[in-house]
């Protein structure tokens, strides 16, 4: 247990503003089903965070991916597919929340209008069954803004950064605990243990056993072996590096954010 004296009540997210941060976001899937020919996927952007103000409670980003490159030890089916797909979020207006989390998005129209023009370019050289899935997939996700806010708050897209673990911590409820869901592995519930660093912001999250027997969570489910997540920030709350990891028995999946400028 780290000593109360390790915690602070209040840290919040607000960047120098208008100043551009440049940030790699990078997702390493390994599969371990096969021990014998591990397969390797790497998702890289580079992206541009600019903070632009507070509108009313709200802090105000743009969030600008100026590239992505998709990298693996086996050949990738639909390349160009995935990457004109994963650029639908190219540029994003977005508010949030004195927690860091991603409340509102302001240009959900023009993301909208952008994958109808790309989804039909697609189509012209992409035909079957399982793409028009995919394809109604994504439109229906859009309509829906509660889903796009979920997934850009996801690990996958910008969670390491909009993280949502600032604002208030009650120094009485060190560690501060709370169940969540882990998408990538079967919504399986785990509870985690939030620890925060006294002097500048700098986060640890770690799954501990559950006092409710009825949930599988580790270290009892063999489900999940790995669960830890690091966040790194200056003495000015500017992120330098985050960092997650999860396993399981059949895939290892590392998420990070690093500050290059």
């Amino acid at each position: 247990m780290i000593p109360e004296e390790y915690f602070l009540h209040e840290h919040y997210l607000e960047p120098p503003l208008n100043q551009t941060q440049f940030y790699r976001f990078a997702t390493k899937k390994t599969d371990l089903s096969n021990k014998s020919h591990l397969v390797e996927k790497s998702f890289i952007r580079e992206v541009e965070i600019t903070y632009l103000g507070r509108k009313k409670e709200l802090l105000i980003f743009d969030v600008f991916t100026s590239n992505i490159v998709f990298d693996s030890n086996q050949n990738i089916a639909n390349k160009r597919l995935s990457l004109e797909s994963a650029y639908i979020f190219y540029d994003l207006e977005i508010g949030v929340n004195n927690t860091g989390e991603i409340v509102e998005i302001f240009n959900l129209n023009e993301i909208e209008n952008h994958w109808k023009s790309t989804k039909l370019e697609l189509q012209k050289d992409n035909l079957g069954y399982e793409l028009d899935i995919f394809f109604e997939t994504i439109s229906n996700i859009l309509k829906e803004k509660e889903k796009v806010i979920s997934f850009l708050n996801s690990r996958k897209m910008f969670g390491l950064y909009f993280n949502g673990l600032f604002g208030k911590n009650d120094l009485n409820q060190a560690p501060r605990k709370q169940k969540t869901t882990v998408a990538e592995f079967d919504n399986i519930i785990l509870l985690e243990e939030i620890y925060i660093k006294k002097n500048i912001p700098q986060f640890l999250i770690t799954a501990q056993k559950s006092d409710d027997e009825h949930q599988n969570i580790i270290p009892d489910s063999n489900k999940i072996k790995k669960y830890k997540g690091e966040w790194y920030y200056t003495k000015n709350n500017q992120l330098e590096e985050g960092f997650f990891e999860i396993e399981n028995e059949n895939m290892n999946i590392k998420y990070d954010a690093l500050w290059v400028g």
